[in-house]
Formats: structure tokens, C-alpha cells, sequence
């Protein structure tokens, strides 16, 4: 009888003792564990349950791709789609109603999304210290002379930039046909915006010549510029030993005309194009924040 008494007590003594060492235990785990640790101890767990619920999305979203198409039933909102690749002429007037008009058919300040309304085809183009370039083709007008064109959009999602460049021609030794279409081109550039100012870098030429010093003949070297059209321009034009190039401005445009001649010693045109009133907008917003 007594032994029994004594395991009775015991066995209820035991579960206090261990209830008092469980507790003796938390207790001293919260007093040497820091708040930083059991907040990392925290931030993992819930990263274990974030990981563990997209790893659940991702089993659902292979499931759907190894499901068959005729198998699969999804409730969507029956709504009206846009054929964005044939568009209608009303949309398009509206959507030109409020913006300039830009050469090639384009149109100032316009979105990438309003230039593919126009049916026009973006194709993107890599063009250093130019976000958001494209290549451009199926234009609205002929673009006669021109290999290719290209556009920027920029950070804003507004066209500000266009870019021309001509078509390769074979020419002569002093670029005359380049210097033909480049003088038709200047003319015409002038005549739409104004304010023609050319510059031209002349590669230099060496010459010898004779010149009397204290009474003596003495050859001295001299450097010349030469002009225009010389009979070593193409080569010049090629090397950079010589520039040629005239900017236009009117009507808060401004354009830049070139004459360039390619590794082949072919001369070509580029046009570039800039909404400077565009330019001016983003200038004022960024003074603006100062």
C-alpha cells in the first residue's frame, strides 16, 4: 500500500518537474536568444511558405500546360477585343487628331501604340544613349532614296527622334554624287525649316614650297586645307579626316544633314530629326523638380 502511495506521488510530481523545465527552458531561450535572431527565424519561415505556395503555382501552371487545350474550361468575361493590327480609320483619326505631323508619315509625340495603329511595323533597333529605337517599315508615305528609318521613342513613350539614312550609292572618287543628292537635300531642308548653317572639316593637305630666308632658298612644309569635292573627298569622307554636315531649324523642329561614305567607299545621306519642342517640355519638367 505505501509503495503504491509512493508511485502515485511520483508520478505526479513527474509531470509538474517536466512542465517546470519545459518552462525553465523557454525561459532561458528567450532570455539568450536576441529579438534580431528570432526575427530572422521568423523571415524564414514565411520565406519557406512563400516558396512553398509558388512552388504550388507552379506544379498548377505545369498542370495546365500538360493538360490537353480540348480539356481545359476557363470562365472569362466575354469582352471586346481590338484588332491592333487593323485598326479602324476613325480610331486612328482620333488618335492623330492632337498631334503634329512628322516626316515619313509619322506623327510627333505619338506612343508606340498609336505608331502601330498606323499599321506600321516596329522592329527594335540597339542605338547607343537611345531608349527605346526602333526600326520602322510599312510606312503611310514612299520613302524613295531612304534604306532605312528609325525612331525613338525615349523613357516618356513619345516619338522625339527620327532618323534617315540613305541609300548606298557607288561613287566617285570625289563623292560627286553624294555631294549632288547631299547639296538637293540641303536645299530642300532649308526650304521647309530654315536657318541653314553648313560646316565643313577639311582634311589637310602637306606641301612642300621655297621660301627666301636671310637671302637663302629653304624648303619649308606647309598644311593646306582641301576643298570640297577634291580629288581624294571620298577617301577623306571614309577615313574622318574630313566632315560634311548643315543643321536646319523651324517650327520647333530641328534637323542635321550629313554626307558619310561607309567601309565599301560608298557615300550615303543621314537625316536626323528631334521635336526640340519635346526636348524643351522634358527640360522645363526636370527644372520643375529642382
Amino acid at each position: 500500500m505505501l509503495k503504491k502511495a509512493a508511485l502515485l506521488t511520483i508520478s505526479c510530481i513527474l509531470p509538474l518537474s517536466v512542465a517546470q523545465a519545459q518552462s525553465s527552458a523557454d525561459f532561458y531561450q528567450d532570455l539568450l536568444i536576441s529579438d534580431e535572431v528570432k526575427a530572422n527565424e521568423a523571415k524564414q519561415k514565411e520565406q519557406q511558405k512563400l516558396q512553398k505556395q509558388m512552388q504550388d503555382v507552379q506544379d498548377s501552371a505545369r498542370s495546365l500546360l500538360t493538360t490537353k487545350t480540348k480539356n481545359l474550361k476557363i470562365d472569362v468575361p466575354q469582352i471586346e477585343r481590338r484588332n491592333d493590327t487593323e485598326p479602324s480609320d476613325k480610331e486612328v483619326a482620333m488618335e492623330a487628331q492632337n498631334l503634329d505631323s512628322a516626316p515619313f508619315g509619322l506623327l510627333w509625340k505619338a506612343s508606340e501604340a498609336t505608331i502601330k495603329n498606323m499599321g506600321i511595323i516596329l522592329t527594335p533597333a540597339e542605338q547607343e544613349d537611345y531608349v527605346n529605337s526602333f526600326d520602322v517599315s510599312q510606312l503611310p508615305v514612299e520613302t524613295k532614296g531612304f534604306r532605312r528609318i528609325q525612331i525613338t521613342f525615349g523613357e516618356e513613350d513619345e516619338l522625339w527622334r527620327i532618323i534617315a539614312y540613305g541609300d548606298f550609292l557607288e561613287d566617285t572618287p570625289e563623292a560627286s554624287k553624294g555631294l549632288r543628292q547631299y547639296e538637293m537635300y540641303a536645299r530642300l531642308l532649308n526650304q521647309k525649316y530654315g536657318n541653314q548653317k553648313d560646316f565643313y572639316t577639311p582634311a589637310m593637305k602637306t606641301v612642300e614650297k621655297e621660301v627666301m630666308i636671310n637671302g637663302r632658298k629653304t624648303m619649308q612644309t606647309e598644311q593646306i586645307p582641301e576643298k570640297i569635292g577634291n580629288p581624294n573627298f571620298l577617301s577623306q569622307l571614309q577615313e574622318g579626316t574630313a566632315t560634311l554636315y548643315s543643321t536646319f531649324e523651324g517650327n520647333g523642329i530641328g534637323a542635321a544633314l550629313a554626307l558619310n561614305v561607309d567601309g565599301d567607299g560608298k557615300s550615303y545621306i543621314v537625316i536626323d530629326y528631334k521635336n526640340l519642342n519635346i526636348l524643351k517640355e522634358r527640360e522645363n519638367e526636370t527644372l520643375n523638380i529642382l
